[in-house]
């Protein structure tokens, strides 16, 4: 350089280009800034109108579900056989006359409640066809069955109203001790058709559904007797007899082929053994029912055993990248709560209030429980049906109660629970108030061998006063609460019917069987759209527990084997 002049007059040349380019990188950054803060405005306005539209989706589908119960329900006449068959033979005399054009143009179409008032639309249309064809009378008054329903007045042979309400409803019953098969447009009863082989009602191919097996689970070394889904998460809990209970994800099954998919073995990402005995029942509990879950968990599930005990534990976030085994401090974080004198006896059944934080358990000391779920278990109230309701019915325990098998919530009355007994009889419970409502039995069990018809397994309908039963006959029964009476029944399995399962939309439901069937049925009209051999036999058992996903597309099967099926 020339001079100290010129030196300083660069370094000002300098300093003054670096301010420079510091101001416009500040402007630069505060446009940045700008168009940040714009962005993330934008996205909570989409993530608001997304919540919005989800919540206007869910309101439209509850309306939609309320309506169409509101539909279902709704009585209206139904024309019966005699008058269909004056109707006919007037039809057939005038047809070849003038049409009246006053009269006949609308016709009143039965609601589609009176789908479960009648034994089978199939069975009116071979009755209406016999009576055109040979001009006989109306069935007889005497053949009709009635529904033995014991209410707490005392009024323990409260009847239906009056037969032609009955006729008008459904088809005459059989006689006591007699079975109704249903098989296309046929009705037979045991006493013509004993030496008949036994027949389930089959769908049309056209109506038929397919449920493909994705994945066995095969962690337990002995029978599986309990499983449950979470209510929205991937999540299976499983209980069985070699005293352990499992928790699977499924969102880590394999979407490859058939025998890539079926080859591939699915861990348990915990394992845990809370009983000194078998383990007989299991159920889930969501975090919005569960006031003492963490900002971490996903909610709890309980546990019930042989040894009488209920246990309470938290479920962790679903982690992919967490290596088995969890630490021994991982696993007491876990265990929340164990009630060790829930029952004197075995607890048979759990199920978790679907819309509170209210867990019951169903022992086989003759007591349904109903317990507090928070960060401990508390009793709230204790549920007893004892002989005065039903002097002559078996099944009893020492004491003289009714012994439970299974306990449901009515989810079109959440204040009231069902609850399935050995004698075949299902009640209807005000939980909170500890009393029985009703006391419904089937008009064709026996009471005094009840206990070849007990009651396995009841659920309750979501948008319907009806109950489904699965029993020791190999029947599943549905009972309309509101009347009071079984409406219908299906010769479901060759053995036992040991669990049933109905969908979140009430249009289909499940059956498993110690024969080691699985079935899929449509509930309007009764008849088998899906059939699968899905475990074997051990020890005269072969499955114990079905379950569908309350909002995934999961059917899930529990055996004696040991084996838990996932079919989608």
């Amino acid at each position: 350089m020339e001079s100290v002049d010129s030196a300083l007059r660069f370094l000002q040349k300098q300093f003054s280009g670096f301010e420079n380019e510091a101001i416009q990188w500040s402007i630069e950054r505060r446009c940045l800034e700008d168009k940040v803060k714009e962005l993330e405005n934008e996205k909570v306005e989409q993530e608001d109108r997304f919540k919005d539209a989800l919540l206007r989706i869910k309101m439209l589908e509850f309306a939609l579900r309320q309506e169409r119960g509101r539909y279902l329900v709704s009585p209206a006449p139904v024309t019966s056989v005699s008058n269909v068959y004056a109707r006919r033979t007037a039809s057939t005399s005038n047809s070849n006359g003038p049409s009246n054009s006053g009269n006949g143009h609308f016709r009143k179409t039965p609601s589609g409640a009176e789908i479960f008032r009648r034994v089978s639309s199939g069975t009116e249309r071979a009755q209406e066809t016999v009576q055109y064809t040979t001009h006989s009378d109306p069935p007889s008054s005497e053949s009709k069955m009635e529904s033995q329903v014991y209410r707490l007045d005392g009024n323990l042979n409260a009847k239906n109203k009056s037969l032609e309400t009955e006729i008008s409803r459904e088809i005459s019953r059989p006689k006591r001790n007699s079975r109704v098969n249903i098989s296309g447009n046929s009705v037979t009863t045991d006493e013509s058709s004993a030496n008949k082989p036994f027949s389930i009602p089959q769908a049309a191919k056209s109506n038929q559904c397919t449920h493909k097996l994705k994945v066995k689970l095969l962690g337990h070394l002995d029978a599986v007797r309990s499983l449950c889904f979470h209510p929205t998460e991937p999540i299976v809990v499983s209980g069985s007899e070699d005293c352990t209970v499992r928790l699977w994800n499924l969102a880590g099954m394999s979407n490859g082929p058939p025998a890539q998919r079926l080859s591939a073995e699915l861990d348990s990402f915990i394992t845990l053994r809370k009983h000194s005995d078998c383990v007989l029942a299991v159920s889930m509990i969501s975090s919005e029912n569960y006031p003492g879950a963490q900002p971490e968990r996903l909610g709890a599930f309980a546990t019930a055993g042989r040894d009488g005990s209920i246990s309470l534990v938290e479920i962790p976030q679903l982690d992919t990248e967490k290596v088995e085994p969890y630490t021994y401090e991982e696993y007491q974080e876990l265990k929340v709560y164990t009630e060790k004198k829930a029952h004197d006896d075995a607890i048979w059944h759990l199920h978790a209030h679907p819309l509170s934080n209210i867990l019951f358990s169903a022992g086989a000391d003759g007591v349904v429980r109903t317990w507090g779920i928070n960060k401990e278990i508390a009793l709230k109230s204790e549920l007893r049906c004892t002989s005065n309701y039903d002097s002559q019915a078996t099944g009893r325990n020492a004491v003289g109660a009714l012994v439970p098998t299974s306990v449901h919530t009515i989810l079109t009355d959440t204040k009231t629970c069902a609850v399935g007994y050995t004698s075949g009889a299902i009640g209807q419970f005000d939980f909170h108030g500890e009393q029985l409502i009703q006391l419904v039995m089937a008009p064709n069990i026996d009471r005094f061998e009840a206990r070849e018809a007990q009651v396995n397994k009841v659920v309750s309908h979501p948008t319907m006063p009806l109950i489904l039963a699965g029993h020791q006959d190999g029947r599943i029964r549905i009972y309309d609460l509101r009347a009071g009476e079984c409406i219908g029944s299906v010769n479901a399995h060759l053995d036992a019917v040991s669990s049933v399962s109905i969908d979140a939309a009430g249009l289909a439901f499940t059956s498993i069987g110690h024969d080691g069937s699985f079935r899929v049925w449509s509930i309007t009209d009764r008849l088998c759209v899906f059939e699968h051999m899905a475990h074997k036999s051990k020890y005269s058992e072969a499955a114990h527990d079905i379950a569908y996903h309350p909002s995934r597309n999961f059917i899930a099967t529990a055996g004696a084997d040991g084996v838990i099926k996932v079919f989608q």
